[in-house]
């Protein structure tokens, strides 16, 4: 028999190939939804962006968006004693209920579908809750031992090609991991909301998105002739502010959660890339319930002392609104604070949003991409 010709492809191959690209977008945009980030699900789901099989070249750009320490954690406080939170069966079953159909698995394969499946059995699902809600106070309580924590605070990461050049990690961790970072999430948020808000809108405002897109529109819409409106990016941000410092600021404002979160990021975990192990040794980890609220938590006291008349956070979106002089000083506060928790401006995405006729005689604000107000009137 002779070789087939080169133009020739096994459409059972293709078929598998397609499957298998299809199945990791499907897991990729579950694991956002899970991070609470719809709007980069949607964008994954509308992106031509594809999936990037394992290899040198996505592995070396990989570990260039996981960053090594940038300084040592084994001189954090130690957990106070007796100070821990304690979830009750209820919010155990209310965390298992709450993942979205058809999430993931981590590197262990077990799915939340599976757990809950085991909750909803008639006999068994009672026994089931009780011995699930005591092993997640156990992790809660910080008593994952300390060879096994890096494995069961890791995940498994998966990779898409994006169409402007680079490579999109998503990771994907433990289902049981998971499960008590949901329960430690809503006890946190619970704690903090009213800290949070007016400025940060990303964790613990129902609807936040939605009230910090109509707040600046409405800025906008009374937008002075000498006033500017900044959209500000910063570079790879969860993997990049220091674990240091997302841990102290968990210790001074949640210390109930202190045990729990230096047991999951008091050492680096193991990301598992195809056959290759990547090291999350900074930020808050990819596929991390508690990831936005750890997150926020560090960065709050910096977003809240700004004085721009227009303060809003989303995340790691921050929206600055004032007079050129005010807005200028809260971007070079943002710059300097920023960088000593680890935050990098990423000057080329920051948009500036002015009259057209306004010079903006700021040298930072003027590297930022210009947007005319009137341009952005509707016809």
């Amino acid at each position: 028999m002779g070789q087939p010709d080169d133009d020739y492809t096994d459409p059972t191959l293709n078929a598998r190939r397609q499957k298998s690209s299809s199945s990791t977008i499907s897991q990729a945009v579950s694991a956002k939804l899970e991070d609470g980030n719809v709007r980069a699900a949607i964008r994954l789901l509308m992106s031509e962006d594809s999936p990037a099989a394992p290899s040198p070249q996505s592995l070396k750009e990989i570990r260039e968006k996981h960053p090594p320490s940038s300084s040592g954690l084994t001189d954090l406080p130690t957990p106070r004693s007796q100070q821990c939170v304690c979830a009750d069966e209820a919010e155990v079953r209310q965390a298992v209920l709450s993942f979205p159909a058809g999430s993931a698995g981590g590197p262990d394969g077990l799915r939340p579908q599976h757990i809950r499946d085991l909750l909803m059995c008639r006999e068994g699902g009672p026994e089931f809750l009780s011995a699930l809600t005591a092993f997640v106070n156990v992790v809660l309580a910080g008593r994952c031992p300390l060879n096994a924590a890096p494995v069961f605070f890791g995940g498994r990461l998966l990779a898409l090609n994006k169409k402007s050049g680079g490579i999109r990690p998503i990771a994907i961790g433990f289902t049981l991991r998971r499960l008590t970072s949901k329960c430690a999430n809503s006890s946190g948020t619970n704690l903090l909301r009213s800290y949070f808000y007016p400025y940060q809108l990303g964790v613990g405002t129902p609807g936040g998105c939605e009230a910090a897109i109509h707040s600046a529109r409405r800025y906008l819409e009374a937008l002075p002739p000498d006033h500017v409106l900044v959209k500000l990016d910063f570079s790879n941000a969860f993997n990049s502010i220091h674990r240091r410092e997302m841990l102290l600021s968990v210790y001074n404002r949640i210390p109930d959660l202190y045990a729990f979160c230096r047991s999951a990021y008091g050492q680096p975990s193991c990301l598992f890339f195809g056959p290759h192990i990547v090291l999350s040794e900074e930020g808050a980890q990819q596929g991390d319930p508690m990831g936005p609220l750890l997150f926020c938590n560090t960065i709050h006291p910096l977003l809240s002392s700004l004085h721009a008349s227009l303060n809003l956070g989303y995340l790691d979106d921050v929206t600055l609104g004032g007079s050129v002089k005010t807005v200028a000083s809260d971007v070079a506060e943002v710059i300097r604070a920023g960088a000593e928790l680890g935050l990098s401006l990423n000057v080329s995405k920051c948009e500036l949003i002015a009259n057209k006729d306004f010079q903006v005689d700021d040298i930072l604000l003027q590297s930022f991409h210009r947007t005319e107000f009137e341009e952005m009137q509707p016809c």
